[in-house]
């Protein structure tokens, strides 16, 4: 347990010094570059995504490769493993898409 223990603390120092190294890199950049480094603006922290558990399954979304449905908590694909390029075909948005063609049918139908 020990061993195990002292290990831990290497890890985390190492991430300590991997840090300190990566901070002078941009440091000696921003001499370089003649950028002002504003502590402020170098703070960047990762952006919480919100609780998407439960609820209707209106937000997932279609593959374009497979046709699979996947939740919007999902990146690629859980059948193909595929990520679309750009945007994703939520249901709700299929639908509101089946709908509007619809009409259009109905009024092509009718001359409109």
């Amino acid at each position: 347990m020990r061993a195990r223990a002292r290990r831990g603390g290497l890890k985390s120092g190492e991430a300590r010094r991997k840090k300190k190294v990566v901070t002078a890199l941009i440091a000696q950049y921003a001499r370089e570059t003649d950028t002002d480094l504003d502590p402020a603006s170098l703070d960047v922290r990762p952006v919480k995504r919100p609780n998407l558990s439960g609820g209707s399954h209106d937000t997932d979304w279609r593959c374009p490769f497979c046709r699979h449905y996947n939740s919007t908590k999902r990146r690629s694909c859980a059948k193909c493993f595929r990520t679309p390029a750009n945007g994703r075909w939520t249901r709700a948005r299929l639908r509101e898409r089946a709908a509007e063609r619809r009409t259009q049918a109905i009024l092509g139908e009718l001359g409109l």
